[in-house]
């Protein structure tokens, strides 16, 4: 007997309206991500302003990702009860604030107050977004529709990183000189409050939207969705494992490279940055539209379990990186960071498909904001402060690259022994079904 889901039969948009909408909340995403992010490439101007240590800035990651990652996991909740598009219209407004407050912080506490604040606020996207996006989009459309949003996300972090940096430049030149209350600000507090009002043109563009019909009826859906997931337990889990170890490399490099290049390599933090951000652009959006090629290849050759052995070759692939760090060459540090790009979001699609695979549909909003909160958490909680503390602590304040190859190679390793299990146990699920 099938289960009852409370799906229900429901009229789309129309194909104008729902193309309208994906392009707002693909630039919503791409704001939401250079905000994000905008503080990696601030990095060492804030520490000089400000007379923070390394591990004081790592908190301010940390404050935003356990932040995130809980508020995702109640968000998808909520989303599903109540009105989405004024929840988002929320968290914009939350996220946008809590930019501009950082911009004008002058205490640790007020800078964590901030990141705190962009957490929930960004918080509300991901599953918000992605509810709208089903009952905006037909079925047939959904796949390119999410993948627009994820292409926000990659060009949103190459803008907190080339956009960043060169405004960052402009304003130590003079470029915000006789502006009324921007003049007499720090360069990288210019910076930060220029991109922070960027959220604020977000807000009439969604609420030129209309809340559309829910392809489910809340009070029967919500039923049984923790007993299908505990049913799914094993694989569940390796399979949240899996991405979330990428993660936790992932964001130690993307929080760090910018001053690995500045304090290793003499770079500027313009001229870092705009490498950066061009290699990220480049070669991650190459990583996810690759990705959901190759993993779709897979899928037809293997059935569930091909996905994840593409996975494995990515951890292959995130190793590789590691060991160009050990190359005292800029170049290398740059090329490392672009085969991380790569690996990272093939392995990214490739996880996140074989997890909408797995569960069943009613627990896929659900299973969504799980693996979002874990990889949150675990990735920015973790990762950037690994590295601070091995800088600090164990390499020394000269030894950044040394402690980011600590770092990806052991997550490289911890992604490869997760993806092979969940290979062999997706095998045998596959195995058990045709039997």
């Amino acid at each position: 007997m099938v289960a009852d889901t409370g799906e229900r039969e429901m009229q789309q948009p129309n194909a104008r309206l729902a193309q309208a909408f994906v392009i707002v909340l693909t630039v919503a995403t791409v704001i939401s991500f250079v905000h994000r992010y905008l503080p990696s490439v601030l990095v060492d101007s804030i520490r000089g302003d400000m007379a923070i240590t390394d591990v004081q800035f790592s908190t301010l990651q940390t404050a935003f990702a356990l932040t995130y990652a809980a508020a995702t996991l109640g968000s998808g909740w909520i989303a599903d009860r109540t009105n989405r598009r004024n929840l988002i219209v929320a968290g914009v407004s939350l996220w946008t604030g809590g930019t501009i407050l950082f911009g004008l912080a002058n205490e640790l506490s007020h800078f964590w107050t901030a990141r705190i604040m962009i957490g929930l606020g960004e918080a509300v996207l991901g599953p918000a977004g992605i509810s709208l996006i089903c009952d905006y989009v037909s079925p047939r459309q959904r796949g390119k529709a999410i993948a627009l949003t994820f292409f926000g996300a990659t060009l949103g972090t190459s803008l907190a990183f080339s956009g960043g940096g060169w405004l960052l430049d402009r304003a130590e030149a003079g470029l915000f000189a006789g502006l009324p209350v921007l003049a007499d600000l720090s360069p990288w507090r210019q910076v930060v409050l220029t991109l922070g009002g960027l959220g604020l043109f977000l807000i009439p563009s969604l609420l030129a939207f209309k809340e559309p019909q829910r392809s489910f009826d809340p009070k029967t859906a919500s039923k049984g969705r923790l007993s299908d997931l505990w049913r799914l337990r094993s694989l569940f889990w390796l399979t949240l494992f899996t991405g979330s170890s990428v993660a936790v490399a992932d964001f130690a490099y993307t929080t760090w490279q910018t001053s690995l290049l500045t304090r290793s390599h003499g770079l500027s933090a313009g001229e870092a940055g705009q490498l950066l951000g061009l290699s990220a652009f480049i070669a991650g959006t190459a990583g996810a539209w690759v990705g959901g090629f190759l993993s779709d290849r897979a899928h037809d050759k293997a059935g569930l379990a091909g996905r994840i052995g593409l996975v494995q070759l990515c951890a292959l692939g995130l190793l590789g990186s590691a060991a160009l760090l050990a190359f005292p060459l800029a170049w290398a540090a740059i090329a490392a960071f672009a085969l991380w790009q790569v690996a990272a979001n093939i392995a990214y699609v490739a996880v996140a498909v074989t997890l909408q695979d797995l569960v069943t549909d009613r627990t896929r909003a659900l299973a969504a904001s799980m693996s979002v909160c874990l990889s949150i958490g675990l990735g920015l909680g973790f990762g950037p402060t690994t590295v601070a503390l091995l800088n600090q602590s164990v390499v020394g304040e000269g030894g950044l690259s040394a402690s980011l190859l600590i770092v990806l190679g052991v997550m490289g390793l911890i992604t490869l022994s997760c993806a092979t299990l969940l290979r062999r146990g997706l095998k045998g699920r596959q195995a058990s079904h045709t039997s």
